[in-house]
Parts: C-alpha cells; sequence; structure tokens
C-alpha cells in the first residue's frame, strides 16, 4: 500500500458510510452531506478523495468487481473438469464482506452496476473456459456462458441473503453440469 494509512482510513471511512446508508436509503436518496455525516467527516475531506457520489460508488463497484474477477478467475483455473458449479460454491464460500456485496447488488447505476459487473466476469470466464475446450457444438457458446453467468449470479444472490443451501448448492451442480456435458456430448455426435 502506497497510500498514506490516514488517506486510506478516510477512503475506507467512506466507503462504509455510503454502504450503511445504502442499506437504509436508495442511493438517489443519499446525499454528500448524508456520507460525510456517517463517515465523520467534512465536505472538503469528501471532495479532496471523490468527485461526488456517483465517483464514490463507481470507485466502490469496481473495487469489488475487481476482487470478484480475480476468485472467480482462480476457481476456474483450479477447477476439476466439468466441475463449474463448484467454482461458484467455493466463490460464495469465501466472499468477504457478503453483507456490503448484497447491498451493492441492488443499486443500479448506469456507471456503477455491482450485479452487471459480476454477471460479465462470469460470463467473460466461463466463455473463455469454453473455448479453452476446444469445444465444437450445435449450441452458440455464448448462449452457454450466459446461461451460466445467470444461474451463478441467481445462486450468488441466493446465498448472500438467505446463506449456503445444500440442496440449492446441488440444483445449481446438476444444471451446470448438464449444460456442459451438453459440449462433450456433442463432440461425440458432431
Amino acid at each position: 500500500m502506497n497510500e498514506d494509512i490516514r488517506i486510506y482510513k478516510t477512503k475506507i471511512a467512506i466507503e462504509r458510510a455510503l454502504i450503511e446508508l445504502l442499506q437504509q436509503h436508495d442511493f438517489k436518496d443519499i446525499t454528500i452531506k448524508k456520507i460525510c455525516d456517517q463517515a465523520l467527516i467534512g465536505r472538503s475531506t469528501f471532495y479532496s478523495h471523490y468527485l461526488d457520489k456517483y465517483d464514490l460508488l463507481e470507485k466502490v463497484v469496481k473495487q469489488y468487481a475487481s476482487d470478484f474477477k480475480v476468485e472467480i478467475e482462480q476457481r476456474f483455473d483450479s477447477m476439476e473438469d466439468g466441475k463449474v458449479a463448484n467454482a461458484i460454491e467455493l466463490v460464495t464460500d469465501n466472499i468477504k464482506n457478503k453483507r456490503e456485496i448484497s447491498t451493492l447488488l441492488t443499486v443500479h447505476e448506469v456507471s456503477a452496476d455491482l450485479r452487471k459487473e459480476f454477471e460479465q466476469i462470469l460470463f467473460r470466464t466461463c466463455l473463455d473456459y469454453l473455448k479453452q475446450q476446444n469445444s465444437s457444438t450445435s449450441i452458440a457458446l455464448e448462449y452457454l456462458a450466459e446461461l451460466y453467468a445467470a444461474n451463478s449470479m441467481t445462486s450468488i444472490q441466493w446465498v448472500l441473503k438467505n446463506g449456503k443451501d445444500a440442496n440449492i448448492i446441488l440444483l445449481l451442480d446438476q444444471m451446470q453440469e448438464y449444460i456442459f456435458n451438453q459440449l462433450k456430448s456433442d463432440l461425440y455426435t458432431s
């Protein structure tokens, strides 16, 4: 970490204040004054780090998306053959700041939408994985990747909101296994 510890702590306080406020209010109803009051800082301190509340939200979302991307890519890289659902189970087990992420997944601003960021990361990572399998399938790989991303996001949001449920994880595993087995069966029937 290259920045001064005081600056780091101030940014953390501002980010926490935003998330705490998001747990009680819609983003449109949150003001800089509310953020500053919650973080126990002055307006000038806020503006020395962020342009406005949209800039703050965008930076927070980008950080969470960046962390998620690293985690997903690691899981896909270390995944056993065809055990794609395991990647999502391991990610949901290892998600830190579950409450914060759950809160941010409900905010949908044009420049900062964590759900869209997560879905795009899941889609891209899955599509890259499918392409690496050198699969020739009658089903478009983009479709399979979108299906995977949608299922995974639904599962992630469920786990964040309701906790881990073995039956849901099993269902996700079976659905993902079906999707990825489709590739293998197409290889043998082509």
